[in-house]
């Protein structure tokens, strides 16, 4: 394929990426059809199924995309050498970032209904780096080398955080309740565990 082909192909893409955003937002995963999606931004259905073979692979990759998209900017922004406290009120901004986020709260439960059969590649490996973030960032306020206890206690960390990122969702059960500074005092004393 050639330059000029390979670059109207990436803007058509991504044309019906955001129109496909908008209109799941707007209407919801079950009522945008790939017909709606077409019409909006300007194509033939042809177009979107060049493009992708189904709907649900269009949903999941924008979301593969914006979540990676977030975690990423949360591994890259996080302090350097923070002590717990800057550290967890960084991760609970983040986490009530993510959760106020339109996106999250419409179309997080779509998201886990489609995951099944999808394999969040870009997801996944910024998950990783996440953890991985976490795990250092215990290493270095413990100076513990007790590396399953780290790991294990930067697994518990990220879920909680993952269950607040999510508290704000559409997600009807299960529903989870944090009160911000309870919360956070709980995620120092698991912090706390480490030293």
């Amino acid at each position: 394929m050639g330059t000029r082909q390979q670059e109207k192909s990436e803007m058509t893409r991504r044309e019906l990426k955001e129109t496909a955003t908008r209109l799941f937002l707007e209407k919801g995963y079950e009522a945008a059809s790939i017909q709606d999606i077409a019409a909006a931004a300007g194509y033939s259905v042809g177009s979107v199924y060049r493009q992708w073979k189904s709907k649900q692979q269009l949903f999941m990759e924008i979301w593969d995309e914006y979540v990676s998209g977030f975690i990423r900017d949360s591994v890259i922004f996080a302090p350097e050498a923070p002590d717990c406290d800057t550290m967890i009120d960084y991760l609970l901004r983040r986490s009530r970032i993510f959760a106020g986020q339109e996106l999250t709260k419409k179309l997080y439960s779509t998201s886990l209904m489609l995951s099944a059969m999808y394999d969040y590649e870009g997801l996944a490996d910024w998950a990783h780096k996440y953890q991985q973030m976490l795990y250092l960032f215990l290493k270095q306020v413990s100076g513990s080398d007790d590396e399953p206890k780290l790991k294990t206690t930067a697994s518990i960390l990220h879920c909680l955080l993952n269950a607040d990122a999510m508290s704000a969702s559409d997600v009807k059960s299960p529903h989870y309740e944090f009160e911000y500074e309870v919360l956070k005092d709980n995620l120092i004393a698991i912090v706390n565990t480490c030293l």
